[in-house]
């Protein structure tokens, strides 16, 4: 039941293909990236719920204050407990309770008329109640006859009717047997004979909608004598355990892992959970399940524990320390670029758009602990300090009110003319923190110009890049441009770009491709005896040659253009760590009479050594077919027509971005074919060498025995007529 109450580095485009565009929607999930005023407190919130207009907070704190107050300053005294107007935020002035111990947990009934509190005090207000209470929504008072004796610390409640399930670290309840897991009416605390035996703590406990079944989650490995690691579904009437074939999503504990459930959340035919791991690699994402059958629905591996989960809306708001969701493929980040706070997918766990953060601060160092709904609303609770990067201590409400975050101001542009009278615009996408697919217009010249809109999606781990070529312009005419953007309801407009002059020729080939913004771009042009190949993109993506001898004539005809001849096993590999790669061209010039084929350029696992990872490569076949392979658990290559190996150059260009693989030969198109996502691992661009094994028509050597010469790699794919511009260049 509800709790109520494109891969883009620096110098990085890609070409744009919408044009015009509507203005986007400004809140693309169900709420603003934006905080709404709230209180703070001055220690961790640990339990939340919303009812009657109120929101319930229980934690460690001591003390609260107003939004905007430092730390130390207009505190107003609440221990353990407090609560807060809905709508506005502010301090309940009239809910004022002592409690002599912690607040763990926070439930409340349907019809929001009471909460129900669990924790380690055993006094409210001079009063006994051992670790459970429950308050009156409409005046605020505690409940006198509602009063159950618990032994030990309650960690999780979930009302359903009239009753209130209750788990934790305790043994007995009103002195009888409940180990960890019991239940009590909501009218008078009467013990009930729900009695499922947890033989280790219950952190999580909720109820489906419909009634049917209770889920615990926590660190148990047996219910009832029956292993059930981390997490159980139970009969709500006796306690037993319930088949819940789902429950494989919990690996089984060992040494390097032990993963247990922080947090569940019931909603309509589905259930919810939030695991957290210890140990490398260990499972830390959320998974749902179909309450009737019982069966997984979808599992999300991203790594960093999840503490809470909340449906608002249709979506799932999760509170962890995400820092590395490479494993969503090409919809997850790579390590290293979290946030604490993320939507998902209902259907699909796939992430949303919506991308606001917080700190963390002590003492689990987590940040986000627990979140609840009253509906339209989320408040999230937690160890943390900061919001959004201005202060804010250990709560933070969101809503769908107002206008929500607006994008970032887009960057200066530097436009360049290296065809004569063209100019062509490359830009980076910004991040919009609650809508992915934001509007884009090119302004030309001070009188702000639309010439070109286009519509684009960015998140805060992959902000594609994108090309506007600017034609039929007058040869030596001076030109400036800056770029507009908007997400339907704020428009922010980047700098004026400097001043460029269009060109009145067209420009060498490696303009050409700089252009086009590599990200590596090695020329092998360096004399023989070279130790390092220069990376001449400007990223500095430098390697080491091994078995490449250099200084022998190269594809240009002009400018003394020199190339690498590989020996079969040769190879050059930069030394700039990439992760899964999803959007990405690479290209080539190579030539050979060998029969023994090779790889020209790939991605691989290894810095130095054979890959034990390796795909997005190209490779000549003992025939002299070109081949481009990508691998999603199979492998998808295309290939050309045999008899490349005719000691003549050719041009080769792999492209892929999701939904699409391309391979180009001396600027035709030899295929294309739809895959979803390359494989999702952390490598380098490879040349002339690296493993082949089990790839079709694998030739009879793993590095290619002959020249190459100005291979680039660009983490975009490349439209047709940038492929044929470079090829007609030469």
């Amino acid at each position: 039941m509800k709790k109520v109450g494109i891969f883009a580095l620096g110098g990085l485009l890609v070409a744009a293909l919408l044009s015009p565009a509507a203005p986007a929607q400004s809140i693309g999930a169900s709420l603003s990236a934006l905080t709404s005023p709230a209180w703070q407190t001055n220690a961790s919130v640990q339990g939340l719920a919303v009812a009657n207009g109120k929101a319930y907070v229980g934690g460690r704190f001591t003390t609260v204050r107003p939004p905007g107050a430092a730390a130390g300053t207009s505190e107003t005294a609440r221990t353990y407990l407090a609560a807060f107007n809905q709508s506005t935020g502010a301090l309940d002035t009239g809910f004022n309770h002592t409690l002599n111990g912690m607040v763990w947990a926070i439930a409340a009934t349907a019809d929001g008329s009471r909460v129900f509190v669990g924790g380690d005090f055993t006094n409210v207000d001079g009063q006994t109640r051992n670790r459970v209470a429950a308050f009156d929504t409409a005046t605020g008072a505690l409940v006198s006859n509602w009063k159950p004796s618990v032994s030990y610390r309650v960690k999780a409640l979930a009302v359903s009717g009239s009753t209130v399930y209750l788990g934790g670290s305790f043994g007995l309840v009103n002195n009888v047997a409940r180990p960890r897991l019991a239940a009590v009416t909501t009218s008078t605390a009467s013990l009930l004979p729900w009695a499922p035996q947890a033989d280790n703590d219950v952190y999580a406990i909720d109820v489906a909608d419909d009634g049917s079944k209770v889920y615990a989650g926590g660190t148990f490995s047996t219910i009832n004598g029956t292993s059930s690691w981390a997490v159980a579904s139970l009969d709500p009437t006796d306690g037993s355990l319930q088949p819940f074939a789902a429950a494989s999503a919990v690996p089984a504990p060992n040494p390097g892992c032990t993963s247990r459930v922080k947090d569940i959340e019931t909603s309509g035919d589905r259930v919810y959970f939030a695991n957290a791991g210890d140990g490398g690699g260990c499972f830390d994402g959320t998974w749902a399940a179909d309450v009737a059958s019982g069966n997984l629905v979808w599992k999300s591996n991203c790594l960093g524990a999840t503490e809470t989960v909340t449906v608002v809306n249709g979506w799932l708001y999760k509170g962890s320390h995400a820092h590395d969701c490479s494993y969503l493929g090409g919809n997850g980040f790579p390590q290293g670029a979290g946030r604490y706070l993320l939507t998902q997918n209902l259907d699909t766990g796939e992430l949303g758009p919506w991308f606001p953060n917080t700190n963390t601060g002590g003492p689990t160092v987590v940040g986000p602990l627990v979140s609840a709904t009253g509906g339209s609303d989320l408040w999230v609770g937690g160890d943390f300090t900061t919001v959004n990067g201005a202060g804010q201590q250990s709560l933070a409400r969101f809503t769908n009110t107002g206008p929500g975050a607006a994008p970032a101001k887009p960057a200066k542009v530097t436009p360049v003319s290296y065809k004569a009278g063209q100019v062509k615009v490359n830009f980076q996408t910004v991040v919009d923190n609650d809508d992915i697919t934001l509007t884009y217009r090119v302004l030309r010249s001070f009188s702000n110009t639309v010439v070109a809109t286009y519509t684009a999606d960015s998140r805060f781990w992959n902000r594609p890049w994108l090309s506007f070529t600017d034609t039929g312009l007058t040869p030596g005419s001076s030109q400036v441009y800056r770029i507009e953007v908007t997400d339907g309801n704020s428009t922010l407009r980047g700098d004026y770009s400097a001043a460029v002059t269009v060109a009145s020729v067209d420009a060498p080939y490696d303009q050409q491709v700089m252009a086009d913004g590599p990200t590596a771009y090695w020329r092998l042009g360096e004399p023989n005896g070279t130790a390092n190949a220069t990376d001449s993109s400007g990223q500095g993506n430098t390697g080491p040659y091994s078995g490449v001898t250099l200084g022998v004539p190269g594809v240009l005809t002009s400018g003394g253009n020199t190339a690498g001849d590989f020996d079969g096993a040769g190879r050059l590999i930069g030394q700039t760590a990439i992760s899964q790669p999803q959007n990405f061209s690479v290209e080539a010039w190579y030539k050979t009479t060998s029969t023994s084929g090779g790889k020209i350029v790939g991605f691989g696992n290894s810095s130095n050594g054979t890959s034990s990872q390796y795909d997005r490569h190209i490779y000549l076949q003992n025939d002299g077919t070109v081949t481009f392979g990508l691998w999603d658990g199979s492998a998808r290559t295309i290939s050309s027509a045999p008899g490349t190996n005719d000691g003549q150059w050719h041009h080769v260009v792999g492209t892929f971005s999701p939904g699409s693989q391309k391979l180009y030969l001396d600027g035709v198109l030899q295929g294309t074919q739809n895959v979803t996502a390359a494989e999702a691992y952390t490598g380098y661009w490879r040349v002339g060498a690296d493993n082949l094994g089990g790839w079709p028509n694998g030739p009879s050597n793993a590095g290619i025995n002959g020249t190459l010469d100005e291979v680039a790699v660009y983490p975009i794919a490349l439209d047709a007529d940038q492929v044929v511009t470079h090829y007609d260049a030469r």
